[in-house]
């Protein structure tokens, strides 16, 4: 499957129709304690590095199982992995990259007023 993308114009996106292109950003403290609420997570990407990854998501997207994920681990001078199509720099931290099915962006907001 070829996707053509209009680059200039984002307004006939198929996925957004729906308001089910939903993430969860989660953060963890080097002991495993969820810190979500108290942190600000910052992702540089070169133009490369954005294709590359948006490139990958896409394919991961069309091969979506539920629980299916990656781990992309800063590289090393002894091990250099690229994952998803991305290299992270040796001061990055892991980043893990996973399927889950999410309901619309309503739900979310309906739960907050409950």
């Amino acid at each position: 499957m070829k996707y053509l993308i209009d680059i200039e114009n984002d307004e006939n996106d198929d996925f957004e129709r729906l308001a089910d292109n939903v993430g969860v950003l989660q953060v963890f403290d080097s002991k495993g304690n969820e810190i979500t609420k108290s942190s600000k997570v910052s992702l540089f990407l070169s133009k490369n590095a954005l294709i590359g990854l948006g490139t990958e998501l896409i394919r991961l997207a069309h091969n979506f199982k539920e629980g299916k994920h990656y781990h992309i681990e800063p590289a090393s001078k002894e091990i250099m992995v690229q994952t998803l199509g991305i290299f992270l720099t040796p001061d990055s931290c892991e980043l893990i990259v996973g399927c889950s099915d999410e309901k619309v962006i309503d739900e979310y907001f309906k739960e907050l007023d409950n």
